[in-house]
Parts: C-alpha cells; structure tokens; sequence
C-alpha cells in the first residue's frame, strides 16, 4: 500500500463512502451545534485539512490527511494484513486496498470515539423525548422523584405522569426547538470496556457488506453474513488489536457471533470523536 494518497487516487476511499451514505447524517438534515466542535477540530486544524474533491466527505478529508501523516494504527502493517486475510478478500471479491482503507478508518474512528472522545450529556431535547416514551410505553407503576436542594418530592400518580408526558408533547409541537439541541460536555468521559467496543468496529464492517450486491446473494438463506464474511471481521478484530484471545482467528469460529448477540443492546456513551463528524453506527 502506497505511503501517500493522492486526490487522483480518492477511489481508495470508496468502501469508506459506502459506510457514510448509511451511517453520517444528511447535512441537509442535521445540526452540528456551535457549542461543540465539529467532530473535535479546532477551527484552525480543520482549515489545514485540504478540500476534499468533488464526490469526498470531510470524513475522508480528514482521514486522508491523517493516512498522509502516518496517524492511523497499523497502518504499516498493510503486508501483515494481507497475509492475514488477503484470501478471504479474493473469495468475497473485495478490493484488497480499498479495503484496508476502510478497516483503518473503523479502526480510528473507534479510537478517537471511545479512548480519545468526549462524553457529551443528553440534549434538552433527549431528556425529554426519553421521559415522554418512558411513560407513554410503561405497563408498570411508575414513579418520578424530584430533588430541589435539600427538598424531595415523588410522583406515583399515572394521571399526573400521563400529563406531564402530554405537556411535553404539546409544547414540542409550538415551542421554539433550538435551546433543546444545546449540547454540553460531560465533566469526564465515560470509560467503557473493550467488548462492546469490538462489537461497534465490527458493526462498521459488518454494514459494509450490506451494500456489497455480489457478497448478499452469495449468503445462505435466511443468514444475515456468511461465513466467510464473519470469518473476516473476526481476524480483523485480532489483527486490530482490540481483542488478543486467538479464539478470534479460528475459521468458522462462534466469537464474534456471540459478541453481537450478547452487546445487541448496549447502551454506548454519547461520545464524540475527538477527530471526525459525528457518526452514528446502530
């Protein structure tokens, strides 16, 4: 893999685009608010950053510059990795380098999300909707305590709960939304273990298969990747270095398996990259 990458050669970055059409909101759409800066840049790094050519997100803007710069982990380990998973690549027919561009973006952007970011607290916005759906979906007591200094107070009654969640309906729909989406950082950011965070890098290559037409319609009926499909992602967790137990370079092997399913509904700190924009993975 070359040492440098050109504009001329932005076609590396095209696995990367896949993931950004499904995972970075629309600009259009969405908001980055002024109180936190975009992706953590500095407005004067982000000037450095050179303009992406057209078709090129920020994203791959800033994932260029640091590639250029020799920032990314493993990123000179490119014969290693093709030793490791360069024929599972040739069975799936992926593009060995467009790939491993794509594997060093998952594993930096996790790294700057989760050992590098700032944890960030629910929005106004957040609070509420999270309040609302919580009492609208209860199917049992519900109770809200309410401290003010040194006063207590609690609420049992479904009657008040259910009008207090009607109340914020109401006035979401006529109240002016811009103070709700004020976003304040968190005193410290919150620390989580290395497993969930093993499941989201293999969440962002694991979606990228989905929009691979050729690797769907080779998948077994009814199975949602193959085994070859799993069979990468799990080398690619070890050859990452998030995980170190061998266990995830067996062929055919249940680990990564087990992880999704146990870690399919893990609440993740709301942290934002200390490098990139805002990028969500589900």
């Amino acid at each position: 893999m070359r040492k440098q990458i050109t504009w001329e050669e932005a076609n590396l970055f095209d696995y990367i685009n896949e993931i950004e059409y499904i995972y970075v909101p629309d600009i259009d759409d969405y908001q980055y608010l002024a109180n936190v800066s975009k992706g953590g840049q500095t407005s004067e790094n982000a000037r450095k950053i050179e303009t992406p050519v057209f078709g090129y997100s920020e994203i791959v803007a800033i994932f260029k510059n640091r590639y250029n710069e020799g920032k990314l982990l493993k990123q000179t380990l490119y014969k290693d990795y093709l030793k490791t998973v360069g024929h599972l690549l040739k069975d799936l027919d992926l593009d060995a380098e467009k790939f491993w561009c794509l594997f060093l973006f998952a594993l930096d952007y996790c790294n700057s999300l989760f050992y590098e970011g700032l944890t960030i607290k629910a929005t106004p916005m957040e609070q509420l909707q999270a309040l609302a759906n919580m009492i609208a979906n209860a199917d049992e007591p519900m109770l809200l305590n309410l401290k003010v200094g040194k006063k207590k107070m609690s609420v049992e009654s479904p009657v008040v709960l259910q009008f207090v969640a009607d109340a914020i309906k109401n006035q979401l729909e006529t109240a002016d939304l811009k103070p709700l989406y004020i976003r304040e950082q968190e005193e410290e950011a919150r620390q989580i273990a290395d497993s969930p965070i093993i499941v989201y890098f293999a969440k962002i290559l694991l979606s990228f298969f989905d929009t691979q037409d050729h690797i769907k319609q080779k998948r077994k009926k009814g199975a949602n990747f193959s085994t070859k499909e799993m069979d990468l992602v799990g080398k690619l967790v070890y050859f990452s270095g998030l995980a170190t137990n061998k266990s995830w370079i067996d062929v055919e092997n249940e680990t990564l398996k087990a992880f999704l399913k146990q870690y399919k509904d893990y609440q993740y700190p709301n942290n934002i990259s200390s490098v990139y924009p805002e990028f969500v993975v589900y």
